[in-house]
């Protein structure tokens, strides 16, 4: 009789730890080419004035992948529309790790095939006034594709409870940490790039630094599709071994009167002066950029020597 009485003593203990958990992240959804779609948090309550962050949660089928913020000359990025947030909640830009090269049919793309988790920092007001609780929701936008693409969407409802103090919650919070240590590094001091225009088709970026690289090791993911990912890059290191030159096809949509080039160069042996870190922001701007060709920059390398494919 007395463990009996234990048991429904320890019981609603249990279910009301199990509640908590399960509070941090939404039900899982399926869909063609995702094993798995969760709106997850890396806490189990909302704190007057303390600063949160969302994750998207995606497992990818076997040779399915979901797309980069710039997925290149095929697919379309991940969104998020909120809807009717609690007052004062200011959701952040996501935060996309960095990519790798993938496929769609026979075009390379850019996004992840792995199990990726895309972060989103979410405002909180320091004055929640009597709320018990506080929900989020929205949609999340994507598409998925191996072979073939599967557009979708998914409508999602996250309630978490409003507390003095929040616990950590260990699943997600060692996932949101794995995608930050993918995040692109600034360049170290020491790192300068330069844009040009060759022609209307043809751009370049050269890159110097102080790191010795293997230069057919490295690879460029741009931010905004002025680069075709589906045609090589060419690589030609600058005579004195501190730097190359990268030549890319431009696509016929690339933006018309962009900024700058900038993106993410990927070392796979990672950059020496990044302490092994394989991704690295590269920017250089486009001064007086119009759409016709830029003021060339002086080079001491020829524009076709040493040329060789990216590998």
């Amino acid at each position: 009789m007395k463990s009996k009485f234990l048991i429904f003593q320890i019981l609603p203990a249990v279910m009301l730890l199990a509640s908590a958990a399960q509070a941090a992240e939404t039900k899982p959804a399926k869909y063609p080419g995702l094993k798995n779609l969760q709106l997850v948090t890396g806490v189990d309550a909302v704190v007057p004035g303390q600063d949160f962050t969302v994750g998207l949660w995606f497992q990818h089928e076997n040779a399915y992948h979901t797309y980069w913020k710039s997925p290149g000359i095929v697919g379309v990025p991940a969104i998020v529309k909120w809807k009717d947030l609690p007052e004062g909640f200011e959701p952040g830009e996501i935060q996309w790790p960095a990519p790798q090269k993938t496929l769609m049919a026979t075009l390379t793309a850019w996004g992840y095939e792995t199990d990726t988790c895309l972060l989103i920092p979410m405002k909180v007001p320091g004055d929640l006034g009597d709320r018990k609780s506080v929900t989020l929701q929205g949609r999340i936008g994507w598409m998925c594709c191996a072979t073939s693409c599967h557009p979708g969407s998914h409508d999602f409802s996250l309630t978490l409870p409003v507390k003095a103090s929040a616990e950590p919650d260990g699943r997600w919070r060692e996932q949101f940490e794995k995608s930050r240590k993918r995040f692109p590094e600034a360049a170290p001091e020491g790192w300068t790039f330069a844009a040009r225009e060759i022609d209307g088709r043809t751009i370049q970026l050269e890159v110097r630094g102080p790191d010795e690289v293997d230069w057919s090791k490295v690879y460029f993911f741009c931010y905004d599709n002025q680069v075709d990912s589906d045609e090589s890059q060419l690589i030609a290191i600058l005579p004195d071994s501190k730097g190359a030159v990268f030549t890319f096809a431009r696509p016929e949509f690339a933006p018309k009167h962009p900024a700058e080039l900038a993106g993410v160069l990927r070392y796979e042996k990672g950059w020496p002066s990044l302490k092994g870190h394989p991704w690295m922001i590269a920017s250089a701007p486009w001064p007086g950029y119009e759409g016709g060709a830029n003021d060339a920059q002086d080079s001491d390398t020829p524009k076709d020597a040493d040329e060789k494919p990216e590998g």
